[in-house]
Parts: structure tokens; sequence; C-alpha cells
């Protein structure tokens, strides 16, 4: 392949990364689209709201014992034990937790 055409394909490249331009016509039927998709959610959350709101305390315990598994909570993710470290970098890092141990216990003067 010639430099010619490296440099042909670079180009090519780079003229179809660009992003297309929106007439303003484009541009008002996806935003009235949007505000569709908005309007539609907004009016199921109020429908939703209310029918939580409707429910006496059996109910509600039922509808959580129930409920979809797109509105049930996300788990609480555990966190990570720190590493364990082997040899010369376990006696290195114990140094500095050392360090930073007594450097807190020692009141500033």
């Amino acid at each position: 392949m010639t430099d010619a055409n490296k440099e042909g394909r670079k180009m090519k490249n780079k003229i179809e990364l660009k992003p297309r331009t929106l007439s303003l016509e484009e541009k008002n039927e996806l935003a009235n689209s949007e505000e569709k998709e908005l309007e539609k959610q907004i009016q199921d959350l109020k429908t939703w709201t209310d029918e939580i709101a409707a429910m006496n305390d059996e109910q509600l315990v039922e509808y959580l014992k129930n409920r979809p598994p797109e509105l049930k909570t996300v788990q609480r993710v555990r966190k990570s034990k720190p590493p364990k470290y082997t040899g010369a970098l376990a006696s290195v890092m114990k140094f500095h937790k050392d360090d930073d141990e007594e450097s807190s216990a020692k009141p500033d003067a």
C-alpha cells in the first residue's frame, strides 16, 4: 500500500467520524418525541404512586413480596478485603501501616 493510500484512508476515517448535523425540523421532531416519551413516563409514575397510596398495609406487604424485579432494590455490594501481601512487600506495607497508626495516635504540637 502506498503512502497516498494510507493518507487517504486516514482522511476518510476522520470524515466518517464527524457527527451528522440535524436540521431545525429534525431537532424539533426529536424534541417532540422525547417530550411525549417523558410525558408518558410521568403519567405512568403518577398512576403507580396513586396505586401504592391507595393500598392498605396488608396490600403493601403483599406487593413488596411480589413486586416486579425491575422495581426491587439493588443489592448492596460488599467492600472487598484489602489485598494480602506476601514476602518483602508485606514487610514494607506493614512498616507503612505502623507509621500511619503512630502518626494518627500522636497529637500534633
